[in-house]
């Protein structure tokens, strides 16, 4: 843990090279300094299908940080700012970039390795 999801407009693939925001984020999280660096895991997924406001946005990226219960709001800031600096450098012309943490409900959270 934490998950980190990636979602962008697909359009940015012709004008940002998406496995280095994917790494570039990957290393935000460890840099926070909260987890095991071998415990973050990190994806991204293009979307081909999005609305955006009233039209004027034209493409956007959000992520998605997802860990287990348990850390202050100060550490989820933390992780929020490590995780942006990692790409801000990256993220210039995109239109709305947005990131957040969020919890997950550790009860019906299920993991399985083999």
């Amino acid at each position: 843990m934490p998950h980190l999801v990636i979602e962008y407009a697909a359009t940015l693939q012709q004008q940002l090279d998406i496995q280095t925001l994917v790494r570039n984020a990957h290393q935000g999280a460890i840099n926070s300094g909260l987890f095991n660096p071998n415990a973050v895991k990190t994806r991204a997924y293009a979307c081909d299908n999005y609305v955006l406001g009233t039209g004027h946005v034209s493409n956007f990226i959000h992520i998605r940080v997802s860990i287990m219960p348990g850390r202050s709001d100060e550490q989820k800031q933390q992780l929020t700012q490590a995780v942006w600096h990692s790409i801000a450098a990256l993220v210039d012309n995109v239109d709305c970039v947005s990131l957040e943490v969020a919890e997950l409900h550790q009860p019906s959270y299920l993991k399985q390795e083999r």
